[in-house]
């Protein structure tokens, strides 16, 4: 037997007819996880002698704790105590000790005196609620009442007093996918964590399609497991970022071999060398490479404790998923954003006669880019502009290498690149890419991670 499970039996016909829904038991689930014991089965039964008797003495054996509810009132069909006493082969006699309780009770009424016939012995249990009531426990098995006022007074006095272990945690993430679509994932995760975070995917239908993934174990190992599922589901399904950058995706990347990822991290590691953090700020405009170049720098700030990372938003008639994105981007990755009209020297120049101590900018400049053939990893600024470091991490990429990148180690970007849009400025000068045109649909563009013709790339800039 597993020290550390429970088990409920729901007795009621009315149940099982649909005349009553039960919420006994979400209740008592709940309660459960906060010392450690795990609800592993829940049976619904009627109400007849038998059928409880069988199902009590089963669990009894097989779990560490037992609870019933309902069937514990005045009526012919309140057979519970009955049932209970047949499991465990005992009488059934009147207590003195219920029968003196409900007389002050009720002194009235007679007939209350049947629910002082209980099964021998037993061990009584007075519940705190706006009156005073008792329940009765006979050896593993809680018998609690069906009505969900009492059970739930019931149950706050019995759990606080069970031995669990480490109270359960049970986190969730939503994704905006069906479960076929991620099976492989939580299977590999399943076994990964298996002993240790309980891992389950539940398709939920209101009030929008989503599959919800749920983890349920200590507090420690489900934060651990969460951030390594985090990292491994499409980021772009997520339902819910607010998650940020985990110290998994971090390590996943510092580890990344790949010689042009590592020269890039190199480069900002560099730069954080040469300069204080504060300062430092990224050039961020929403877009792939920059999206890039902010993973890398929240990485490095990340291993070295430095927070928050400024970024510089240069704003003029951005798309609206645009300005989306760049707020999203800021709660991930627990950003200060400064936002400046165009032009961008001017942007600049207002940034840095408020804040005197920048001298660096971390950029996502590629040698792709319009003018930028001849540029260095680290460039000082032309001398019409203000004095600062421009440092390009990516500037050798290629359009593949970006994808990749970006991909590989799930970084969130831009929905608009998954809409036709390879390369993103102004809504007046941005065109979806011709060349992503679904040749299936016609009506319907690919991701722009699909495109084959890399000197494409900006095809749809005017």
């Amino acid at each position: 037997m597993d020290q550390y499970t429970a088990s409920l039996i729901v007795v009621g016909s009315e149940i099982l007819n649909g005349q009553i829904v039960d919420t006994n038991t979400s209740y008592l689930a709940r309660s459960l996880r906060t010392v450690g014991l795990s609800l592993q089965r829940v049976t619904v039964v009627p109400d007849v002698v038998d059928d409880i008797a069988k199902r009590i003495r089963s669990a009894s054996q097989e779990y560490s704790v037992v609870f019933t509810s309902g069937g514990v009132g005045p009526a012919h069909n309140d057979v519970t105590y009955e049932a209970v006493a047949k499991a465990f082969r005992l009488k059934l006699e009147s207590h003195q000790e219920l029968v003196d309780m409900y007389s002050r009770m009720n002194p009235d009424q007679q007939e209350i005196r049947r629910l002082a016939v209980v099964p021998k012995p037993c061990k009584i249990i007075n519940v705190n609620s706006t009156e005073v009531f008792p329940v009765i426990s006979v050896k593993n098995t809680y018998v609690l009442p069906g009505s969900p006022k009492y059970f739930e007074a019931a149950v706050n006095t019995i759990v606080p007093q069970l031995k669990g272990r480490t109270p359960l945690h049970l986190e969730h993430i939503n994704i905006k996918s069906n479960e076929l679509s991620i099976v492989n994932i939580l299977d590999k995760q399943a076994k990964r964590w298996d002993g240790k975070v309980r891992i389950g995917s539940y398709l939920q239908l209101e009030p929008q399609t989503f599959t919800r993934v749920t983890l349920e174990g200590s507090k420690e190992a489900v934060a651990e497991a969460k951030e390594e599922i985090l990292y491994y589901l499409p980021v772009q399904k997520l339902v819910n970022l607010e998650h940020g950058l985990s110290r998994f995706q971090m390590n996943a990347l510092l580890e990344d071999d790949e010689v042009y990822v590592k020269c890039a991290l190199d480069i900002v590691k560099e730069c954080y060398d040469r300069y204080k953090s504060d300062e430092v700020f990224i050039s961020f405009n929403g877009g792939k490479d920059c999206t890039a170049v902010l993973h890398l720098a929240a990485t490095v700030a990340k291993s070295r404790d430095i927070s928050p990372l400024l970024c510089l938003y240069v704003t003029a008639d951005a798309f609206p998923e645009v300005e989306a994105f760049v707020e999203l981007a800021s709660r991930y990755y627990d950003l200060t954003i400064v936002r400046k009209p165009r032009p961008v020297r001017s942007a600049v120049s207002a940034l840095l006669e408020e804040r005197h101590n920048l001298k660096a900018s971390l950029m996502g400049t590629r040698k792709g880019d319009p003018g930028s053939a001849n540029l260095q990893s680290f460039e000082l600024t032309d001398p019409n502009w203000p004095r600062l470091m421009r440092v390009n991490p990516i500037l050798n990429w290629s359009y593949s290498q970006v994808w990749s990148f970006l991909l590989k180690h799930n970084v969130p970007y831009c929905p608009l690149y998954d809409q036709g849009y390879t390369s993103l400025g102004s809504r007046s000068s941005t065109m979806k890419n011709p060349l992503l045109k679904d040749p299936n649909d016609p009506s319907s563009y690919l991701p722009a991670y699909t495109l084959t013709d890399k000197s494409a790339e900006r095809r749809g800039r005017l």
